[in-house]
């Protein structure tokens, strides 16, 4: 079956049956696990396109785990009274599981609504930015305005700090001041893009400055920078020229995962 592919999490070995064989009908592939342990295992193999987990008192861990690897469309499989209790996000899908026919409905629903293009906050949700700027202000200015969408925000104030971060990998993009102690921003931009080649590594680089003429756009271009956003451009214009990027990005590596062949198991 070559559709898209649901993990279901739930403890009811027949509800998940019933389940899965409903999804495979609608030409949904589906893996029915009963714990977080093995859902990682899963993960571990192969991308899936949702997650159903069960809303049990687990769940908020359970789907925080299963996001870290794989950044699908939920569900919470639960009633209302459940899904109130669980503590997940108000972004997850409940719907009673109860009701087989409509959770069926719903999963088919959330994997259709896939094909249509991302939302700046679809994508920013997603992203892990270091925001690298001797301004401890505009650091914490940044980290607010990303973080109220979503994105997990790294901050460094110099150019040690922010290499420290990228060798612990996992960030998706550097925002990089051009004026910094000790380095010039276009330095910097260098020596960042050379890390990343050097390491295979699939950051973006966006230069964010207040100095915006076409000299230092060119330069930081040439050194290596994805983008170049003056900091007098409105803050949505930050965001949608990240969401822009960060897409291009998560499309070539959803497309790669999809291509990369499964784990060989224990």
């Amino acid at each position: 079956m070559s559709g898209p592919r649901a993990l279901i999490v739930i403890a009811s070995q027949t509800q998940g049956l019933l389940l899965k064989l409903m999804l495979e009908e609608q030409g949904i592939e589906a893996s029915c696990v009963e714990t977080v342990e093995p859902a990682v295992a899963e993960l571990a193999r192969r991308p899936f396109d949702l997650l159903m987990v069960e809303a049990d008192g687990e769940a908020a861990r359970t789907l925080t785990e299963l996001r870290r690897r794989c950044p699908a469309p939920a569900m919470l499989l639960g009633s209302a009274e459940r899904a109130a209790e669980s503590g997940v996000p108000a972004d997850v899908q409940r719907v009673d599981p109860a009701d087989s026919q409509g959770v069926v409905q719903q999963a088919m629903a959330l994997l259709d609504r896939r094909n249509a293009p991302p939302t700046v906050s679809d994508i920013l949700r997603r992203a892990r930015i270091l925001v690298v700027d001797d301004s401890a202000t505009y650091r914490e200015f940044l980290r607010a305005e990303l973080e109220e969408d979503g994105c997990h925000v790294v901050a460094a104030r110099n150019a040690d700090e922010a290499v420290a971060a990228l060798e612990d990998g996992g960030l998706d993009c550097v925002i990089l001041d051009l004026v910094m102690p000790g380095t010039s921003g276009t330095q910097l931009c260098e020596r960042f893009d050379r890390f990343r080649r050097r390491r295979g590594l699939f950051f973006q680089i966006v230069i964010l400055t207040s100095q915006e003429g076409d000299d230092r756009l060119t330069a930081s271009l040439t050194a290596g920078a994805d983008d170049f956003v003056g900091k007098s451009q409105p803050m949505d214009i930050l965001k949608i020229r990240l969401m822009a990027l960060l897409r291009r990005k998560y499309m070539v590596e959803d497309h790669l995962a999809r291509l990369s062949p499964p784990m060989p198991s224990a």
